[in-house]
């Protein structure tokens, strides 16, 4: 007798089981119309990505890549395109949104879903283009080091 396996016990990466998938993903393209999911099997992009145009309120839309590595799944990978000067992006000019040591109420979790995150993704657009403009950061920020991990890339306003 073959025993029927339930979908809830998939045992590859969460973008592979629709059900994991969709909740995920919920929502997201009724706010985010132009929203675009790709998987990749293999390569230096493998894992989930999606792209998207966001509008910064009072600025210019940006494009947005977000790629969750297979080997990193909870810790997404976000680049916007230019410009790229901020006093909160990596030097391979990825957003600096978050510090990933920092405890799950102060950071975007996977459980928050990709509605959440892409709202968090325009609010740090918006607040590098007003310090583009102003040279102020307005609101939290977190220490970065000048080396190592979590080094940001100096740039001047």
């Amino acid at each position: 007798m073959t025993q029927w396996k339930s979908p809830w016990r998939y045992g590859g990466p969460w973008y592979g089981n629709d059900v994991q998938r969709v909740r995920f993903e919920r929502g997201a393209k009724r706010h985010f119309p132009t929203l675009k999911g790709l998987t990749r099997t293999y390569g230096p992009k493998a894992g989930r990505s999606y792209r998207v145009t966001i509008a910064v309120p009072h600025y210019e839309s940006r494009q947005v890549e977000i790629l969750f590595a297979k080997r990193t799944p909870s810790l997404p990978k976000i680049t916007a395109d230019v410009p790229t000067d901020s006093p909160h992006r990596y030097d391979t000019y990825e957003l600096c949104i978050w510090c990933p040591k920092d405890p799950d109420t102060q950071r975007w979790v996977f459980e928050d879903g990709l509605l959440v995150l892409l709202g968090l993704i325009a609010l740090h657009l918006f607040r590098e283009a007003w310090w583009r403009e102003t040279g102020e950061w307005p609101g939290p920020e977190a220490g970065h080091s000048p080396a190592g991990a979590y080094h940001v890339r100096a740039s001047a306003p």
